[in-house]
C-alpha cells in the first residue's frame, strides 16, 4: 500500500511539473504565427486574392451559352380556315361544303448553343489580369506586415513576463538579505547594543517587500496568460526562458541606410502597389469607353412542325458605348486623380518612413547608453550597500541608511531590467522599420 502511495504521489507531481510549458522567444514567435487570428485572416486575404485572379483569367475564354425549351398545348398556335373550290363545293351535297380548318405548331422544341470570343475589348481583360496580379501581392505584403506588428506585440508580452520574473527575484533576493538582518538585530536588542526600534524599520520593510512580491506576482499571472492567449495556448499554464543578461555588454548593431532600406519594408512596398493598382484602374476605365470587338458562332435547332431543323452561323459584334462618353469622361478623370493622389502619397509617407527609421535608430543609441548606465548603477548600489551593511555592524550608520542602501539597490536592478528589455524591443522596432 505505501509503495502504490509514493507511486501515485510522484505520478501526480510529475504531472503536475509536465503541464507547464517553458518556451523561448523564437517559440513563442512561432507558435504566434501559426494560431494568431490576425494572421489566419491576412492568409485569408491572399487566398481570396488568388481566387479572384484565377478568375479574371477565364475572361479570356470564350463566353458559351445555350437555351433550350420544349412546349405543348391543348390547341395549335397557328390556325387556318381555307374556303373549298367552287368545282369541290357544287359536287358535294347540299350543306356539305363547310371550311378545311389547319393547325400548326402544337408541340415542339428548341435550343440553341453560342460562343462568343472577345477580341478587342479596349485592354480591360489584359489589365484585369494584371490588376487581380497585383491584389495577390498586396495580400502577400499585408501577410509580412501582420507578421512584423504580431511578432512586436509577441516580443512585448514576452519580455513583461521576463522583466516581472526578475523582478522577483531581486525581490527574493533583498527577502533573505533582511530575513538574515533580522536575526542579527534581534540577537543585537536581546543584548542591548540596538535599540528596538531599527528591528522595527526592517520588519516594515520586510513587509513592504512581501507586498510588492504579491503585487508582482499577481501581474506575473496575468502577463503569462496574455501570453499564452495571443500565441493560441490558452488556458494552458506556460513560462518563458530568456534571463536578463548582466554580466556581458551588449554591441550596438550597425546602422542601415535609411533611404535604400526604403524597397525592403512593407510599408513602401504597399504603397508602390497602390500607385500600381490605381494605374492600372485607370487603364481600366479608358478601355470602358473604347469599342469592344467579339466573334464568334451560332448554332440554332428547332422542331415545331414535326421535322427537326439546325443551322449554324459566324457571327462578328461591334460594341460602341457612345451613351457611356457622357459620363465615361468623368470616370476616367476621376481615377486619374486617384492615381495623382496614390503618387503624392507614396512620396510624403517614404519620407515619414525615412524619418520613422532616424528615430527608430535614435531610440537604438538611447537605450543602448541607458543600459550602459543602468549597468553602472547596479555595481555603484551593490558597492553603497555593502559598505553601508559594513557600517551599521560596526556602528557608524544607521538602519535608515543601510534600508535606504537596499531599496537604492532595488531601484537599480529594476531600471536595469527595464532598460535591457527597452533596449530588446528598440532593436526589433529598427529591424522591421528598416525591412530587415
Amino acid at each position: 500500500m505505501k509503495n502504490i502511495m509514493v507511486f501515485l504521489f510522484g505520478w501526480f507531481c510529475c504531472g503536475t511539473i509536465t503541464a507547464q510549458t517553458t518556451l523561448t522567444l523564437d517559440q513563442c514567435k512561432q507558435l504566434a504565427r501559426e494560431n494568431n487570428i490576425a494572421l489566419r485572416s491576412a492568409r485569408n486575404d491572399i487566398e481570396q486574392a488568388e481566387q479572384q485572379k484565377k478568375q479574371a483569367f477565364t475572361n479570356y475564354f470564350p463566353q458559351v451559352s445555350a437555351m433550350g425549351a420544349g412546349m405543348t398545348a391543348n390547341k395549335h398556335l397557328v390556325q387556318m380556315d381555307m374556303e373549298l373550290p367552287v368545282a369541290l363545293t357544287a359536287a358535294m351535297p347540299a350543306g356539305a361544303a363547310t371550311p378545311i380548318s389547319m393547325g400548326m405548331i402544337k408541340n415542339g422544341v428548341v435550343g440553341n448553343v453560342m460562343a462568343m470570343q472577345p477580341i478587342f475589348a479596349g485592354g480591360q481583360i489584359i489589365n484585369g489580369n494584371k490588376l487581380a496580379k497585383v491584389g495577390v501581392e498586396a495580400s502577400r505584403i499585408q501577410l509580412e506586415a501582420s507578421e512584423n506588428e504580431v511578432e512586436l506585440t509577441t516580443e512585448q508580452y514576452f519580455w513583461q513576463v521576463v522583466s516581472l520574473k526578475e523582478k522577483l527575484v531581486t525581490l527574493a533576493s533583498l527577502h533573505k538579505m533582511l530575513e538574515q538582518l533580522e536575526k542579527d538585530v534581534t540577537v543585537s536588542v536581546n543584548a542591548g547594543v540596538t535599540t528596538r526600534n531599527d528591528l522595527l524599520q526592517v520588519q516594515l520593510k520586510a513587509n513592504e517587500i512581501e507586498s510588492q512580491t504579491l503585487k508582482v506576482e499577481n501581474g506575473l499571472t496575468i502577463c503569462k496568460q496574455l501570453l499564452a492567449q495571443y500565441i493560441g495556448k490558452n488556458g494552458e499554464t506556460i513560462d518563458v526562458s530568456e534571463p536578463v543578461t548582466y554580466e556581458t555588454t551588449l554591441m550596438l548593431p550597425q546602422r542601415q541606410d535609411h533611404v535604400a532600406a526604403l524597397a525592403a519594408t512593407p510599408q513602401y512596398r504597399l504603397l508602390e502597389k497602390n500607385v500600381e493598382s490605381n494605374r492600372l484602374q485607370h487603364k481600366i476605365k479608358v478601355g470602358e469607353n473604347l469599342p469592344t470587338v467579339s466573334g464568334g458562332a451560332v448554332y440554332t435547332y428547332n422542331n415545331l412542325m414535326g421535322n427537326g431543323r439546325g443551322v449554324g452561323m459566324l457571327m462578328a459584334t461591334v460594341s460602341v458605348p457612345i451613351s457611356g462618353w457622357w459620363g465615361g469622361s468623368h470616370a476616367i478623370k476621376k481615377q486619374k486623380l486617384a492615381l495623382e493622389q496614390a503618387r503624392e502619397k507614396l512620396q510624403d509617407n517614404s519620407q515619414k518612413l525615412v524619418i520613422n527609421m532616424n528615430n527608430c535608430w535614435a531610440n537604438v543609441v538611447t537605450s543602448h547608453k541607458q543600459l550602459a548606465i543602468a549597468r553602472k548603477s547596479i555595481e555603484q548600489s551593490e558597492e553603497n550597500l555593502r559598505l553601508n551593511n559594513d557600517y551599521y555592524r560596526s556602528g557608524t550608520t544607521t538602519m535608515s541608511d543601510l534600508l535606504d542602501a537596499q531599496s537604492s539597490y532595488q531601484q537599480s536592478r529594476d531600471k536595469y531590467v527595464d532598460a535591457y528589455i527597452d533596449y530588446q524591443q528598440n532593436l526589433l522596432k529598427y529591424r522591421q522599420a528598416t525591412g530587415q
